[in-house]
């Protein structure tokens, strides 16, 4: 039976995000944000005619990727944890400051095989113009991993929840994912999973699968869009093999399919959408904290509709904290509509 839907949950969980102890692991990654305005660019018709030059007059760099799920955790008040990987370069420097100035206790393991990956996004006049990438995304090796997984396996009693954040860069091997995963369940640790399509079977043990519409499509087309979404939900959930399945819908809100086959729906916040950046990691740190809070599946969904509902409304990569979190809560209930 279908759990009663109610907001005073939510406002009762972010009381308790204090005590909370939750492990990021995955792809970590550097954010760097370019803002730069047309009224201070400059022809350079002496290089290529009609083009300018441009100058940021702000660049910012944040944390990326698992990292941005832990800057998360750690801005709504939890004690955040991050493993993960960087190069043998000078941004792990970077990486390592940014984790200690946000209080979050890391392990960030130099692989010299690859550089820190780095996305460098380009803004002008505020407006999103280009993407440019720095990474490599070849398997972890065999040390590294044992490395990696010996972290995980250090920290474990402590824990209260694990998400494995999977960007598709070579941390999850399918050895070592299986082994956090066979860990975390051993120590009745709740797991939820941010995942690549194509990396799909190597997380199916997990408790929490949680794609978006879009990767909902990539792994079952027909599912973005579809009038059925109950019977599609439950096909989704079936076929990847996940405990408990939940899909971001963007605008459209959230929905999810519980252990027992239990649908439900809730409908997007209508809000003003600034910048979707990063919105699937404040997703992701959600799910964790209403599992670690031992919410059921929809009070977890729900709490991370309304963080999404949050960020959005903020440029680049964003975070939010627990106070804006709460007078969300109590402004904007959630609606269920399945």
């Amino acid at each position: 039976m279908s759990p009663v839907f109610s907001n005073d949950v939510l406002v009762d969980a972010v009381s308790k995000l204090s005590s909370l102890r939750i492990l990021v692991v995955g792809d970590v990654m550097l954010d760097v944000f370019d803002f730069c305005n047309s009224a201070e660019s400059r022809p350079i018709d002496s290089e290529k005619p009609g083009k300018r030059a441009y100058t940021a007059h702000e660049s910012v760099m944040t944390f990326g990727g698992a990292g941005n799920v832990a800057t998360n955790l750690a801005t709504l008040g939890t004690n955040a944890s991050l493993i993960g990987l960087a190069g043998n370069d000078g941004h792990w420097h970077t990486l390592r400051a940014m984790a200690d100035e946000l209080a979050i206790d890391h392990c960030l393991i130099r692989d010299s095989s690859r550089p820190t990956t780095t996305k460098t996004r380009l803004y002008i006049d505020d407006e999103y113009i280009l993407r440019k990438d720095h990474e490599a995304s070849h398997p972890i090796g065999r040390e590294v991993a044992l490395t990696l997984g010996s972290e995980v396996a250090e920290r474990l009693g402590e824990l209260d929840a694990v998400i494995l954040s999977d960007y598709a860069k070579g941390v999850f091997t399918p050895e070592l994912a299986s082994k956090i995963i066979g860990r975390c369940r051993e120590a009745g640790v709740p797991v939820v999973v941010d995942f690549k399509p194509k990396n799909r079977e190597l997380f199916s043990e997990a408790d929490v699968l949680a794609p978006n519409e879009v990767e909902a499509e990539a792994l079952l087309p027909g599912f973005k869009g579809t009038d059925q979404l109950p019977e599609m939900a439950r096909k989704l959930r079936d076929q990847i093999g996940a405990k408990n399945l939940v899909v971001t819908l963007g605008a459209n809100g959230i929905c999810g399919v519980d252990a027992e086959g239990e649908f439900f729906a809730l409908a997007g916040h209508k809000v003003e959408a600034v910048d979707a950046v990063g919105c699937g990691d404040t997703v992701r740190a959600s799910l964790a904290i209403g599992m670690a809070l031992g919410l059921d599946l929809m009070h977890c969904a729900a709490l991370a509709n309304a963080a999404a509902a949050v960020i959005v409304q903020k440029a680049a990569t964003a975070t939010l904290t627990a106070g804006e979190l709460l007078d969300f809560l109590k402004a904007r209930p959630t609606e269920r509509v399945g």
